[in-house]
Formats: structure tokens, sequence, C-alpha cells
């Protein structure tokens, strides 16, 4: 948070005012917000070998030595600008990793086959609003169809 944003951000309990220090995703605009952030943190490294969407960073390399230095240089400037990642929440040095609802591995790109199962088993659509959720589940796996 910009120091002289914490206070917009306050709201008070039965026994105490608070003010966020960091940004919560219920803000408006936060995650836009955020989403800038990182695309100016990691500019110098996107679509080169990382991509990011919002707090989910995909480091690729051709090789083991690339994707040391990649990752190096990634969590420097990470830390350089006070982001921290949660050790639980990282794969390092994987093949094959589910992305944004994708399986990404030296293959290429696939459907994650959890999604696709989500697709089978969605309901059958009742509303016009339902057949609208349907088709966007269904929609962004477009691609893949014959």
């Amino acid at each position: 948070m910009n120091p002289a944003d914490v206070a917009k951000t306050a709201f008070r309990t039965h026994d105490a005012l608070y003010e966020f220090l960091v940004m919560p995703f219920g803000l408006c605009n936060a995650p836009a917000t955020f989403q800038a952030l990182m695309n100016d943190v990691l500019r110098a490294f996107l679509r080169r070998f990382v991509l990011v969407f919002f707090d989910d960073i995909l480091i690729y390399s051709s090789t083991w030595a690339d994707h040391l230095r990649h990752l190096r240089a990634v969590l420097l400037v990470l830390r350089q600008h006070r982001l921290f990642v949660k050790r639980s929440k990282c794969a390092f040095g994987v093949d094959s990793i589910s992305y944004l609802g994708h399986i990404i591995s030296e293959a290429g790109v696939a459907m994650d086959p959890a999604k696709v199962q989500a697709v089978l088993d969605w309901p059958q659509p009742r509303s016009a609003r339902a057949v609208r959720g349907f088709l966007g589940l269904a929609g962004y796996y477009r691609k893949y169809l014959v």
C-alpha cells in the first residue's frame, strides 16, 4: 500500500480501528492494480521466460542451467520489491505443471483433465444464465475441439 492510501482502507470493529498495510484483494480495482504491479516488476522477463497472471508466476526455460538463472533473477527482483512467495504454494524444477486450467509440459499445452471432468459433470442448464455459464466454461477449451 502506498502510505498515503493506508487511511483509505480503515475499518472499525467493536474494540479498535484497523488499517491495511498491504492491499487486500477485496478493494475495488485491487486485482487490476496488483496485476499492473506484477507486470511492472517482472517487465524485463515477461514473455522471455516468465508468464504472470496475478500471483501465478510461471518461469520456463529450455535448459536446467537457464532455469536456475531465470529462477534466481525472478526471486531477486521479487525480493527487491518486497514481494514474497509462499514456499508451500510453489513448485520448482517440475517437468509438468497445471497453470490457468491447462497442463503445460515439454510436450506442449493440454487441457487439464479436472477441468474437462467439470465440463462433463456440469448440470443441464435450466436458464439462459446457466447456459451462458456453461458456454463460458466450455468455450475456454474451444481451441481443442475438432
